[in-house]
């Protein structure tokens, strides 16, 4: 049976309505929570997410991380600790994020001798 076009909820599901809404004055950017999800993931001396064209809700973002978790890793292997700690915005329709454009990712002994 076909979903009720009279209710917005059966035509688009909850889900994806509710991430829709979040607008709230006080709602914590992608920018913003993508940074925590980093932060609690990677324990990084420095981290900077940044969002396309300087807009934080925008879905695609650009992540500079620096973490003593990366030490002895492999590119690929950070990136994947890295989609893992953000996975939660990026999870199927309900996802904020479309795309990572750029990730720097680095050990702090990599920057110490640049």
């Amino acid at each position: 049976a076909l979903p009720s076009l009279a209710s917005p909820v059966a035509a688009v599901g909850w889900r994806s309505l509710g991430v829709r809404m979040q607008s709230g004055i006080n709602d914590p950017t992608v920018v913003d929570r993508c940074t925590a999800a980093l932060e609690a993931a990677l324990e990084p001396t420095s981290v900077k997410v940044m969002g396309a064209y300087d807009d934080p809700n925008g879905s695609h973002i650009t992540i500079e991380c620096v973490s003593p978790k990366f030490e002895g890793k492999r590119s690929l292997a950070r990136q994947q600790m890295v989609f893992k700690a953000i996975w939660a915005e990026m999870d199927g329709q309900g996802g904020t994020v479309h795309a990572v454009d750029t990730m720097v990712l680095k050990s702090p002994s990599e920057v110490k001798d640049e």
